[in-house]
Formats: C-alpha cells, structure tokens, sequence
C-alpha cells in the first residue's frame, strides 16, 4: 500500500513534462467594460447619455417622439404618455414607486384591453403612432414583399375544401367528405 502511495506522483500528468492534456485551451475570462463604472462613478453617465441619445430606450423614444412625431416599441410617445413615461425607477423613493405601480394598476383596470394589447390603429389615446407620413408597411424595417393577385397568376378552381393551405381533392375517397366539401 505504501508503495501505491509512493508512486502515485509517477501517475499524475504534472509529472510527465512530455505529456499534452487532452484539453482545449480556454478563452480568457470575458470582463465587463470598466469606462460604464467608471463614468458612473464620476457622474458623468447622464453626460454621455445625452451626447449620444441612442444608448438608451428612453433617449431613443424621446428622440423618435421630438423628431418624426412617433412612438417606439408599442409605448405612447413621452409628450402624450397618461403616466408622463418617465415614472420611477429602482433607484428612486420607494413611495414614488409604489406611487406609479398604483397608478399604473388603476389606468389598467380602467381599460383593461386597451393596456393589454396596444395597437396603434386602435388606439383610443392618441399617444402611440407611426412616424410622419408613414404606414404601417413603410415604418417597417423588414417589409413584407408585394402580393400580384392577378387571377392569371394563381391556379384557382381545384376542386375540394382548402385544409390547412393544401386543397382536399384526393379526400374524395374518405366516406361523407365528397357531399359536405366537394359539392
């Protein structure tokens, strides 16, 4: 036994010099930016949050709301917001907090559809539209391609009911399918 433990230093890959572990080399440890905490520290975060407005949701949604007249990402524009959009944060007096998180409960039992699916067509305040002179389709990044609906173009008069885009024509042996559908 004394001998296994004796030995067991010859076993170990350390002491082989001309060994190669069998591991992949490992990317060096991933650090967060130090010039944010930095610039926190100094008090100089809201600075450069004003010198380039597009580092924040809130800077970009003012921007959008002074300059094309929008609203972003579903929200009402900071102009026409019920809340004022600009409500407290974590950092901010718990009371002003609870404060807005009741007002906020209150708006939504008011008009719960509304606060639950906003849309921009059927928006009932007036607080949330597309940039000026723009649709729908052109205030769209991606833009869905244009349909021809010519009849010429499309293969129309298949007989049997179109289930789940696929027309049902060879259902025709499936008792009861031809009177329902295919007359």
């Amino acid at each position: 036994m004394l001998s296994l433990l004796l030995q067991a230093p010859a076993f170990s890959p350390s002491a082989c010099p001309g060994r190669m572990l069998a591991q992949a080399p490992r990317a060096p440890l991933v650090s967060m930016d130090e010039t944010i905490l930095e610039k926190a520290l100094a008090g100089e975060l809201e600075q450069e949050g004003a010198e380039n407005i597009f580092l924040t949701e809130v800077g970009w949604a003012t921007y959008l709301d002074q300059s094309c007249g929008s609203s972003y990402a579903m929200n009402e524009r900071p102009s026409m917001a019920q809340d004022g959009y600009f409500t407290a944060d974590i950092f901010s007096n718990p009371l002003e907090v609870l404060s807005d998180f009741k007002d906020g409960i209150i708006r939504a039992l008011g008009n719960p559809l509304e606060t639950g699916f906003p849309t921009i067509s059927n928006d009932q305040s007036g607080a949330r539209s597309y940039p000026k002179g723009a649709t729908e389709i052109t205030a769209r990044t991606i833009k869905p391609k244009t349909k021809d609906f010519e009849p010429s173009q499309r293969i129309t008069n298949i007989p049997g009911y179109n289930l789940f885009g696929a027309p049902s024509s060879k259902l025709s042996d499936v008792p009861f399918v031809d009177p329902i559908f295919n007359d």
